[in-house]
């Protein structure tokens, strides 16, 4: 009867753990969705660099582009860091080769936020001379434009004065 009552117990115990275990990794997975790096219109585009409705910071950028690659794993600490506290990150990607070259780099490095694709002409229409090239935008108005990578403590200081 000892046995038996073990043996059912050591069951429900490896059941809970296993269920444990594949609960966490399903919450884990959906927390790190992968991003899909889509086309963005021009208008939509002039929407998101004009949104009155949120804090954000804007970064053009390319596949190719090294600093942009160097760039990136600060890009994602902050945005884990400040996502809940109303910062919105967005990539904008000005690769020629369309989404697809973004895209790689995205999966590669496990981006967590948006990058939309708006091609080689977005350069133009928005002053893009260097890439990496960040923009702050606040209540819809652009706060700062700094061409060129960032060091993260760089990063957090611009996004501290963004959020007051």
């Amino acid at each position: 009867m000892y046995i038996r009552i073990i043996k059912t117990g050591v069951i429900f115990v490896s059941v809970c753990f296993i269920f444990a275990v594949f609960s966490d990794s399903y919450l884990f997975a959906q927390g790190n969705a992968r991003i899909v790096v889509q086309k963005i219109e021009p208008k939509e585009l002039d929407k998101l660099m004009k949104s009155r409705e949120s804090r954000s910071l804007v970064v053009a950028m390319a596949s190719w582009c090294g600093p942009c690659r160097d760039e990136l794993p600060f890009l994602i600490k902050l945005h884990n860091k400040y996502n809940d506290k109303g910062l919105k990150i967005v990539g904008i990607s000005l690769d020629a080769d369309g989404p697809e070259a973004m895209q790689k780099i995205a999966d590669r490095m496990k981006v967590n936020f948006p990058i939309y694709w708006a091609g080689e002409d977005a350069a133009g229409k928005y002053g893009i001379y260097a890439i990496p090239m960040l923009y702050l935008i606040k209540n819809g108005k652009l706060i700062e434009k700094i061409p060129g990578q960032q060091s993260e403590s760089s990063l957090e200081k611009k996004i501290g004065g963004l959020l007051k």
